[in-house]
């Protein structure tokens, strides 16, 4: 997985730090400069959502995907049980968001270099799904080992 693209390297750099604030930049540059993107990253699976895995840490202490949302995909209700800091690289993205009793107590629409609410205290329950008519691929970073990307990062609520 190993050597990462040259215009993500800062954002790993950071990311590997927990510099968080230095990671919402980079990762805005990014978004709005996405030379990293390749055209297998825009291929979805029309059973869920897809994850491309960009970047492993190799100390195991964080990854980088991007993630394919064909029209209509949604994921589960959720939130995190490492930090997580996403944005959107191309198309929109629709977030609700969710009070501890699971109420909705906002929705936004995340537009193409646009960063969604950062959730570095595994506190933000969310649901995520693209609404539109077309492919969108959205850029995160995981606090968690990749053994575990698949496992250890959402607790999915009913």
């Amino acid at each position: 997985m190993n050597p990462i693209h040259p215009a993500l390297a800062r954002l790993a750099r950071a990311a590997a730090h927990q510099d968080f604030a230095e990671v919402e930049e980079t990762l805005h540059v990014a978004l709005r400069l996405p030379a990293w993107l390749r055209p297998e990253h825009r291929v979805g699976d029309p059973k869920g959502y897809m994850r491309h895995i960009l970047y492993v840490d190799p100390e195991d202490r964080f990854v980088v995907t991007a993630i394919t949302w064909l029209p209509g995909q949604m994921s589960a209700m959720h939130g995190h049980q490492v930090w997580c800091v996403y944005g959107i690289v191309e198309g929109e993205l629709t977030e609700e968001q969710f009070d501890a009793s699971l109420f909705r107590r906002k929705t936004q629409i995340h537009r193409a270099g646009q960063l969604a609410d950062r959730d570095l205290d595994q506190k933000i329950i969310h649901r995520v799904s693209n609404a539109g008519h077309s492919t969108v691929v959205s850029l995160h970073l995981y606090g968690v080992a990749a053994a575990a990307l698949t496992t250890g990062i959402n607790r999915v609520y009913a």
